[in-house]
């Protein structure tokens, strides 16, 4: 896969923006649940909520993250969040708004992670660096976040996974670019 370079200003990896979003990953857990989503999906434009169930979610349990959409899409409330989600992050952000939570520079793109699935209209992918909240290594991502209804027509959350790598690896910002992918 090609690998996307990106300059790294001062303080840009809590920028909003695009760089992290890609038209596909390589991890076969976020691929084989943006296929769930599309065949849930069948011929309408989203599928709802109560169209996943529990029991077949279990290949994805501790990495599911599951969004209410407040506001039209200025802010989502985390309705679920899997864990081993919240053991990577070391907190656990379920009840919680994204506005009230901290994320500070980062939280447009946090909010951008959510909003652009209901959008688009379509399962939109990610994947790049964070630093783990536990040793501050530098780790990778890859993730999903599809739209879904909640007993209508419109989409009015989010349902995906999130996946970070077990090893550390180097530092994106040496050198002057980050590299996602």
């Amino acid at each position: 896969m090609k690998s996307l370079i990106r300059p790294v200003r001062s303080g840009s990896f809590d920028d909003a923006g695009a760089e992290d979003v890609v038209d596909h990953v390589d991890h076969p857990m976020v691929d084989r649940f943006a296929q769930l989503w599309q065949a849930k999906r069948g011929a309408g434009a989203y599928p709802d909520r109560a169209d996943f169930e529990f029991e077949e979610l279990a290949p994805w349990f501790g990495h599911v993250i599951i969004m209410d959409m407040l506001e039209n899409g200025a802010d989502f409330r985390y309705r679920m969040v899997g864990t081993a989600i919240t053991r990577f992050l070391n907190r656990d952000y379920t009840g919680q708004t994204v506005m009230e939570s901290n994320y500070a520079g980062a939280r447009d793109k946090v909010l951008d992670t959510f909003h652009r699935p209901v959008r688009e209209g379509r399962p939109v992918f990610r994947r790049g660096h964070v630093i783990w909240a536990v040793d501050k290594s530098w780790r990778t991502y890859q993730s999903v976040h599809c739209p879904i209804s909640a007993g209508g027509q419109a989409a009015a959350m989010t349902i995906g996974v999130l996946y970070f790598s077990l090893d550390p690896v180097p530092d994106p910002t040496v050198g002057g670019g980050r590299r996602l992918g």
